[in-house]
Parts: C-alpha cells; structure tokens; sequence
C-alpha cells in the first residue's frame, strides 16, 4: 500500500467508524493521562509522567530518550514511517500548573466527566485543556492510523515538563541536539476550537519579558524602615516614587511610552493583514469579551485595527503590585520598599534583552536612578510562514471536517515555538479541532465531544501533510539563519 493509503475520502471514513468504535477506551486513556500530577512548579508528579509520555511513544512503535538539565527532563522520541515520507517534529508539554483554588467542583486531578452548563459533558481537571488532553488525544489519532492504512509521515518529538516555567532548559537542549531534531517542519497541537465552527490557527507567538521593579530606600530618600506616616511630609516614599516610575512607562490611555520599545517593532507586512483580514472577518469581538467576563474593549475603531494593535503592538502589563501594609483596617506607615512586577509582551525585532535595557535606560534618563530593574523570565517572539505546506495541510484538516479556520498571524499569548523558526528553521503551525476552557484556572475542563473531535483532526493533518509531500528537510541552523 502506498504511503498515502486510501483514497481521501475512503480513508476518512474509515478513521471516522474507527474511532466510533474505540472513542471509549481512548477517552480513558486521555483521563488517565490526566489523572497523574505533574506539576513543575513543585516536582510533584514530574518523572511519572515524562515516564508514561514515554510510554506512548514506544506503545506507538516508537524509541525515546530522557534528556536530563538542571530542571525536569525532556523528552526527546522518533517514530519511523514508510521510506521516503517526509517528517513532522511535533513539540508537546507534559507539565501543568498547580491547581491550589479552593472552588474546583471536583477534584483537580480526578478527570472526571461533568455536565458542564452551556457546554456538555466534559472532563474536568487540572491539564485536560493545557494541554496533556491534546498530548493523549495525539497517540489516539496515531492508533487510528495505523490500524485504518499506516501512518503516512515519520514523527519526532521534543516534549517538556517546563513549560509552565516559562521553558528555561527547552532552547538549550534544542540546540545541542538539532541534528537529531532535523524534520520537514514543526506542529503544535491544542484544543483551539471556539465551540461555533471555528479553530484557531496559530502562525506565530509574541515574545514575553518579565520584570521585577524595584524601589528601595537608599542614599537618594526614604526611611530605612517602615515610619509613622506623618513623617512624609518630609521623607520621600518609594511607593510613590514606584508608581511615578511606573507612569512614564505607560501612560493613562495605557499606551507605551517607552519610544524604543515602538520604534524596534517591526509592523506588519501586506501578507499578515491579508491574513489579520481573515480573522477580522470570523472574529466575534463580543464572544471573546463574553469569555473574558469583560464589559468592553479600552480600543476603539474597526476589528481589523484592533486585531492589528492586539497582534503587532508591543504592551506593558502591571501584573501585581507590593509595599506597606494591606491588612484589614489603616495602619499609618510610610513604606521602606515597593516592588512591582511587569510582563512585556514582544512582536518582530524587540527581543527581551533589549526590551529590558530600554526600559531601564528610559527610566534613569526620566529621573527613577533609585529604581532597580530585574529581568525575570522570558520567551523570544516566534514567526512563521503562513502559505508553508504544514500550515495548508492544517487548514485542509479543518476543511476536512467542516471548520473553519481562526488565522493568527502571531497569537497575542507566547509559547516556546521559536525554537522551530528561530533555532531549527522549520516552517511550524499550531493547531487543532475541539474546544475546552479555563486553563490555569479552577475548573479546566476539555469537552468530550472536542476530544473526540481532536482526534480526528489530528489524523486528517497527517494525511493532507504527507499527500502534500512534506517540504524541504531543515537546513543546519547556524541559529536559524541568524533569523
């Protein structure tokens, strides 16, 4: 039998009553999935579940190994398909974030199947939506191939349990072993469904800086400890000198003012507005605030302008702010120290570095010498070709089954995708059919009609990426091309 199996249509069918069939026992294999802690945060659970990722992927006819670091380890795997087919480089996360909230409905770790109101049955609990319910749902979509004609590609895979730290050991090992990583192209995959016919597509990433901002007493004011605050009429506070620095970052319309960090921004090319146009004509701004539990955008102007700034605009968020006392109750104290912690998010040509330096130059230079400013976390911007063959093979799955596409030039959130683009140079996409919600919060849930939905998509990718012949191998990097 060819690598291409059956005719398209014949094979589908076939992958649709298959799954019929077997959906039972893959739906427990995902909550099962599920049900293993695997917090990274904590270590909780960490190397059960990398061993039975592992697992999968031997299950699968594949081979793996365990890449120690400083962290938790990743997951390095290969699966070989028919000679000559081209080869997918799949990257994946098997870690969540704790799930600590007193109002879960039931527990974290339970994966149970609850009627969710307004949705359906669901498995609910901590990673069924981000993301090892799209990681199980991805062997299942295999199972189905390779009983229903083969698997037409070959499959790599790099999969961490570090995700949720903001991916500090990722880059690292991908470049110390990108020849064993050599593929045709990268994917992501996730519940990207919106639960009305549509999926997002996912061609890029802003990048991501977290900052710690500072202000302490010193040589230039403030008391050396907490005072009484009638003392303020003549000792300078840091608190105020904190949001006095912080109000020549971004101004009251919460518009940057940091000239560099606007100046850098690459904007748009006529190719990603041709595709903002796509998504501004699908996109439902009053869905998305409803899911926001928002009541209006701080934007105005057409969708398409406001898709533009939420895209290719770089933003200071304040993600939390800390002085003095804030106890029930006044207490009259004039603070010695005021911390505040930022996140800056990235477009083309602004990466974190230099958007940590500008801030802090921009700062000194407006008078705030006695601010300190500390770079935290970060994730470099990703970028991707929208008109590359693993993308159109994504939009033919959604096709496919009858969705359409929710194209993002670059999705406003950040995720490690650089390292295809940026380290290894393969064209990627993320993608996938089936909806879920409340990721990182009480509740996660993933429906279980999505996750039937999922598997399917997955498998139909497959099929249109290897009928599409893949495209050219990656090319040595040489940090992709200085990118």
């Amino acid at each position: 039998m060819s690598a291409e199996g059956p005719p398209h249509e014949t094979r589908s069918s076939q992958l649709a009553q298959l799954l019929d069939a077997r959906f039972e026992g893959y739906l427990e294999r995902i909550r099962h999935l599920c049900r293993l802690p695997s917090v990274s945060a904590t270590g909780e659970g960490i190397r059960d579940v990398a061993d039975a990722v592992s697992q999968l992927i031997h299950e699968a006819g594949g081979r793996t190994e365990l890449v120690e670091t400083p962290g938790h380890p990743i997951i390095l795997g290969e699966i070989g398909g028919p000679d000559g087919a081209p080869k997918l480089l799949r990257y994946g996360m098997y870690d969540v974030q704790p799930a600590e909230e007193p109002d879960w409905s039931s527990p974290p770790f339970a994966a149970e199947i609850v009627d969710v109101p307004e949705v359906g049955p669901a498995v609910v609990g901590r990673g069924t939506a981000n993301s090892k319910g799209s990681l199980a749902s991805f062997f299942c979509a295999l199972d189905l191939l390779r009983d229903s004609g083969g698997v037409p590609v070959s499959l790599g895979f790099v999969i961490e349990g570090e995700e949720e730290l903001g991916s500090p050991h990722l880059p690292g090992v991908v470049r110390s072993r990108a020849a064993d990583l050599s593929a045709d192209a990268g994917m992501d995959f996730d519940l990207w469904g919106d639960g009305v016919g549509g999926a997002d597509l996912i061609l890029g990433c802003k990048g991501l800086l977290s900052l710690e901002i500072e202000c302490r007493s010193g040589d230039w004011g403030g008391p050396a400890r907490p005072l009484h605050s009638s003392e303020s009429a003549w000792i300078s506070s840091p608190v105020w000198a904190l949001v006095h620095a912080l109000a020549t970052v971004v101004g009251p319309d919460e518009t940057i003012l940091v000239h560099e960090l606007i100046e850098r921004a690459r904007p748009p090319t006529d190719r990603d507005r041709s595709v903002m146009a796509e998504l501004a004509e699908r996109f439902d701004p009053v869905q998305h605030l409803r899911e926001a539990g928002a009541t209006r955008y701080k934007l105005g102007g057409t969708i398409a302008e406001m898709l533009e700034i939420l895209i290719f605009q770089p933003t200071a968020n304040i993600c939390g702010l800390e002085a003095g006392y804030t106890g029930p109750g006044g207490k009259t104290i004039l603070p010695n120290a005021a911390r505040a912690v930022l996140d800056v998010r990235l477009v083309p040509d602004l990466d974190p570095d230099q958007a940590a330096a500008a801030i802090a130059t921009h700062l000194d230079r407006a008078g705030f010498g006695m601010v300190e400013v500390r770079q935290l976390e970060s994730y470099p911007w990703s970028k991707a070709d929208p008109d590359s063959s693993v993308a159109a093979a994504m939009r033919e799955a959604y096709a496919r089954l009858g969705h359409r596409p929710l194209p993002y030039p670059m999705a406003p959130w950040c995720a490690p995708f650089y390292v295809f683009d940026r380290i290894l140079g393969l064209p990627w996409v993320s993608g996938g059919l089936g909806y879920s919600n409340g990721a990182h919060g009480p509740d996660e849930f993933a429906t279980v009609a999505g996750l039937k939905e999922h598997i399917l998509g997955v498998a139909e990718f497959l099929l249109a990426f290897a009928a599409r012949g893949g495209g050219p191998a990656s090319v040595p990097t040489a940090e992709a091309r200085a990118t």
